[in-house]
């Protein structure tokens, strides 16, 4: 049995199979004597190579797995914030020096310096009174005259005690315009050489006139300080319908009454009457004088009663 199957197996054997592994044994041989160090080369199947690969992506695949996920790289989004911050100082930069050339521009052209001043909101004072106590002229600078506007009309107030407000407005640049409020008029101090305005805050201006103006009383003989201070605030408790028939009032003292006033009227009458009653006797005025038709004094000193002037002489 043994036999038939050894006998099989050489048939099935491939003689030409064999007679090339043969060639091949003897060329390996011929080449070991050529060249002691020749090593034949190993061929590999396409069967084994493929496991091979196999292997290998197997391998690889698994290191993926087992690996740890990679973090996301943040250098683009550092490089994103350092381009925005020097973005911001590139425009700082521009804006920086920009402003600094045009205010050198602005500086050597001729709209930095003052071109004009004006006056507004006066009546009596002087416009070039005003401008004088400014010292603005046209050598100054637009930009430093308007740092220091406070000063320039806190400036003007002292020089011009007439004026109670004054600011400066600033008009197509270069162009300065003084607004004032004058303190109000309540009358004028006749003194030898003439007429000085008194304001409101009493104050007697330096400016003397030939004749007052306007339809305010003239105070006469009173010396300046407490004295006509208090004779204009009694002027100005009066109603306004007596205040307008007053043309003058003058302190006329007597002996026995150093209070006592001397006020003339528009109408050509007089009145005589007590600085410290005066306020309430004069509402006796109107009905005394109308029930005649003669001028004369009107005496509110002590009673009421009045005396024409052709019978006092």
């Amino acid at each position: 049995m043994k036999k038939n199957d050894d006998s099989k197996n050489v048939a099935e054997r491939n003689p030409s199979a064999t007679l090339e592994s043969w060639k091949k044994f003897k060329q390996e041989q011929d080449e070991r004597r050529k060249n002691p160090q020749y090593k034949p080369k190993v061929t590999e199947s396409k069967t084994a190579t493929t496991s091979k690969k196999k292997k290998q992506a197997r391998q690889s695949t698994q290191q993926k797995q087992s690996s740890p996920p990679k973090s996301k790289p943040i250098r683009p989004k550092l490089s994103k914030e350092k381009r925005r911050q020097l973005s911001w100082q590139v425009v700082f930069i521009i804006v920086f020096f920009g402003t600094i050339m045009g205010g050198l521009i602005y500086h050597v052209s001729p709209k930095a310096k003052i071109e004009d001043v004006s006056v507004t909101g006066i009546k009596l004072t002087a416009a070039q009174d005003v401008i004088d106590a400014s010292h603005l002229s046209g050598k100054d600078y637009v930009s430093t005259t308007w740092l220091h506007r406070n000063r320039v009309a806190s400036t003007v107030k002292q020089k011009l005690p007439a004026l109670k407000q004054v600011s400066l407005k600033f008009n197509h640049w270069n162009k300065v315009e003084i607004v004032v409020k004058e303190h109000q008029t309540v009358g004028f101090f006749a003194n030898k050489n003439g007429y000085q305005r008194i304001l409101s805050n009493g104050y007697i201006d330096n400016e003397v006139l030939a004749k007052p103006l306007g339809n305010f009383p003239v105070y006469d003989g009173f010396k300046s300080g407490p004295e006509l201070n208090r004779i204009i605030k009694l002027y100005a408790k009066m109603p306004n319908q007596i205040q307008n028939a007053i043309s003058e009032i003058k302190s006329d003292p007597s002996k026995t009454n150093p209070y006592r006033i001397h006020l003339y009227m528009n109408d050509g009458n007089e009145v005589v009457a007590d600085s410290r009653t005066v306020i309430d006797r004069l509402k006796y005025y109107g009905n005394i004088v109308a029930q005649t038709k003669k001028k004369g004094i009107v005496d509110l000193e002590v009673g009421a009663y009045f005396v024409p002037f052709d019978e006092k002489k």
